[in-house]
């Protein structure tokens, strides 16, 4: 998580630390980079740009919706008590290629685990 206190801090200080260019950044996004620009001075990001920032920037691909839930509160979309915790997000991240079928037994095992949890607080 974050302690930048909106999106254009953000991006601007991956921008530093990671020493790119407002044009590498719109490259890896596929953004323009004016849009970059236009961002990091503070200016709205539609929903669609956050979440194409938060797939660049999100490494092996393991902190999509984590990064996607945490830009979209500093974009101003979401609120803290709508935020998605780091393990439920990276386990969304897991099975998002998952078939139906796939997704149904890891649902049924989470049931499980969730009725055994409940019988041993009992």
């Amino acid at each position: 998580m974050t302690d930048e206190t909106d999106l254009g801090s953000w991006l601007k200080e991956r921008c530093k630390n990671e020493h790119l260019s407002l044009r590498q950044v719109g490259e890896r996004a596929g953004l323009s980079h004016s849009t970059v620009h236009t961002i990091i001075k503070g200016g709205h990001a539609s929903a669609e740009t956050v979440t194409k920032l938060a797939h660049a920037f999100s490494g092996d691909g393991n902190r999509k919706i984590a990064l996607e839930d945490e830009l979209l509160i500093l974009a101003g979309y979401r609120t803290r008590q709508e935020h998605i915790s780091q393990p439920l997000a990276e386990l969304l991240d897991i099975v998002s290629p998952f078939s139906e079928s796939q997704i149904k037994v890891v649902s049924a095992f989470a049931t499980y685990l969730t009725e055994v949890s409940q019988n041993g607080q009992k």
